[in-house]
């Protein structure tokens, strides 16, 4: 870097507002936080749903909700302050707020990320080894894998900070207000293509399951719960084609200051949203226990199971609150 660009560099300036707002500012800025308004709302209905219907008392449950709780997590990140921030583009908003809120949003978000890889995997173990699923997902379990996850996710974070100059605010491209390559980070670039890879590997775990449900179609041995495991499958991996676009978008942009690769890292931040967005909508798409529950109508003929089980439905009464 040259010494002229020392000079005029300011600390956090791709952090700060404009001061003015363009039109590109109020598009992008309102539909991101409409976007994300809709997400956490249907987030906080995912957990309502969730603690209430017993079908999902489960390690499926167990799962989906601690991903929801990343994803509201994530979302509110832009309710609170990259919504707003793009619409008004005030510059008294000290660069330090920018990097502590891309802090937490970041943490919510890679949270929400791991744990769509356990409840795919929690599929797959449901669909193809169904009489070993309840040994394996036990409510132990459970709880030790949703805190190694959150666990994991700050040490992701933690990266940032100890690693020197690593550190990007949250949708940079869009409060820059010089024209100087800043926004590199070699952990971002690492964190966001092993991301990559992991959901990539989630399509292949969802590919396998599928295989597996038309296998056990075709030869007619399902188990009590097998409809409910397809239900969930398919309201698991209905994620992973919004999810690989947004990840892909990013990937490809890494936080670059040219202008296409700036529209690109905003369209996969708002793609990620819609994918946030898909998930919550899923539960009460898939799921007629919900539909039911949103009509009015009674659940309480339809019980939950703690997982798979070639037995009667009736026998999965006394199961009806273990994870």
């Amino acid at each position: 870097m040259s010494d002229a660009a020392n000079e005029s560099f300011a600390f956090g300036s791709e952090l700060m507002g404009r001061g003015y707002a363009t039109h590109l500012d109020y598009v992008v800025g309102g539909i991101t936080l409409a976007a994300s308004i809709v997400a956490v709302l249907l987030g906080f209905y995912n957990l309502y749903l969730v603690k209430t219907i017993t079908i999902f008392h489960n390690a499926f449950g167990a799962f989906w909700a601690s991903r929801t709780v990343g994803e509201i997590g994530s979302n509110a990140v832009y309710v609170l302050y990259s919504g707003p921030m793009t619409l008004l583009q005030p510059k008294w908003v000290h660069p330090y707020a920018g990097i502590l809120i891309f802090t937490i949003g970041y943490f919510f978000a890679c949270h929400a990320c791991v744990m769509h890889q356990v409840v795919s995997a929690n599929r797959m173990i449901a669909v193809c080894l169904p009489l070993k699923y309840r040994l394996i997902f036990s409510k132990r379990v459970c709880q030790i894998l949703i805190a190694m996850c959150w666990i994991e996710v700050a040490f992701v974070v933690l990266l940032y900070l100890v690693v020197p100059c690593q550190m990007v605010g949250p949708i940079t491209a869009r409060f820059s207000t010089t024209g100087m390559e800043r926004d590199f980070s070699y952990v971002g670039t690492v964190v966001n293509r092993f991301c990559f890879c992991v959901c990539f590997a989630t399509v292949i775990t969802d590919l396998i399951t599928l295989v597996k449900i038309v296998q056990i179609k075709k030869s007619g041995k399902q188990t009590s719960t097998f409809r409910r495991d397809v239900r969930f499958f398919f309201q698991t991996s209905v994620q992973n084609i919004t999810m690989m676009m947004a990840l892909t978008m990013i990937v490809v942009a890494n936080n670059s200051q040219s202008p296409d690769s700036m529209i690109t890292q905003i369209l996969g931040f708002d793609t990620l949203i819609i994918t946030h967005i898909n998930n919550a909508l899923a539960l009460i798409i898939f799921n007629p226990e919900v539909r039911a529950r949103i009509a009015g109508k009674s659940t309480n003929s339809i019980g939950a199971d703690s997982g798979p089980r070639q037995v009667p439905p009736r026998s999965t009464d006394h199961s009806s609150h273990e994870i």
